[in-house]
């Protein structure tokens, strides 16, 4: 019997009133396809870029959105071996356009999904993917981070940056964020950021210095791009490593040569995309993150949860960049 549900799908790319919510009827699941009823989903930054049309995936229209989903098997395919009808799952960003999740039902492939942590609520079992494994990639298969390390994390009070945050941490490296003003600076304290760099405020190159004590940064997670490269480049130690997986700054990010080879460094054109595809470094990134869940060394921060209807409200709330953490949309009662 195929389901009739209410999903989040756009049929051009543009702005925010191109995300229309439509009733569509979905196939069953075949082969390795899981189908759940989705009780909350996530919504990132990436997802404003998709409907944006600026994103890697390229849409094909009608186009659904979405990647972090948390809910109850209701079907499954025929291949399918890791999960059963009535397990809550949680589901994990894969490079596609036709496995969206946000909506009251969701299909998608067994590999990327893992069981829903018991110890984390609905809503912070939604959040844990997007933002733990864009970051255990970037931080030890490209990275290669250590104990001790100077890690520097702009937009640290994004998802992604605190996330990132939490992995440095728990590895042992010496996490330094960044954040545009002075608004958020006791929230972020509150979480135990406490070397931070306000980026309107004070220069970027000096407070770095201060904090490493002249050593600089051996990595840098950065979501802005742009203009901003300029102002951290003479920060860097010798043979360190740059992630660009965003463009927050409008401004084209220009390679900058000669800085780089002056320390040996890296600049990496990253996204996780291109290592989840990899099912053997995607089991291991999801044994790792869901060891350090359970143990409670890292747990994703909810800053707001909003009601199905209210989708337009949570990606706006996305859009005004007030958020601490993730931004949930709940859509079973």
């Amino acid at each position: 019997m195929k389901i009739n549900c209410n999903i989040l799908q756009f049929h051009q790319t543009g702005q925010l009133d191109v995300l229309k919510m439509d009733n569509v009827t979905l196939e069953d699941p075949v082969n390795d396809e899981v189908l759940f009823k989705v009780d909350a989903f996530a919504i990132n930054r990436a997802d404003v870029l998709h409907y944006q049309g600026a994103h890697t995936t390229l849409p094909t229209f009608p186009a659904r959105i979405g990647s972090e989903a948390t809910g109850e098997v209701v079907k499954i395919g025929a291949k399918v071996t890791d999960f059963k009808v009535g397990d809550r799952v949680t589901s994990i960003p894969l490079n596609t356009d036709k496995y969206g999740v946000q909506g009251e039902y969701a299909t998608v492939p067994q590999d990327y999904l893992s069981k829903a942590p018991e110890n984390l609520t609905t809503e912070e079992a939604c959040s844990i993917w997007m933002q733990y494994s864009t970051a255990y990639f970037a931080l030890f298969h490209v990275g290669s981070v250590k104990k001790d390390d100077f890690v520097f994390i702009p937009a640290i009070s994004s998802s992604a940056g605190y996330g990132c945050f939490e992995l440095a941490r728990d590895a042992g490296a010496n996490a330094i964020g960044s954040t545009r003003s002075s608004a958020k600076k006791e929230e972020l304290k509150k979480l135990g950021i406490h070397n931070l760099v306000i980026t309107n405020e004070e220069s970027v190159e000096s407070r770095l210095s201060e904090i490493t004590g002249g050593k600089g940064v051996s990595f840098v997670y950065d979501p802005v791009a742009g203009n901003f490269c300029n102002e951290y480049l003479d920060s860097l130690s010798m043979g360190a490593v740059i992630i660009i997986y965003g463009l927050l700054d409008p401004n084209p990010t220009l390679y900058p040569l000669v800085p780089l080879i002056r320390k040996k460094a890296i600049m990496d054109a990253y996204s996780q995309f291109n290592h989840v595809e990899d099912i053997n470094k995607l089991n291991e990134c999801k044994a790792y993150i869901l060891e350090r869940i359970k143990t409670g060394a890292i747990k994703p921060v909810v800053n707001k949860v909003f009601d199905f209807k209210d989708y337009k409200k949570a990606y706006e709330y996305m859009l005004s960049n007030q958020q601490i953490g993730k931004i949930v949309v709940r859509v079973s009662k």
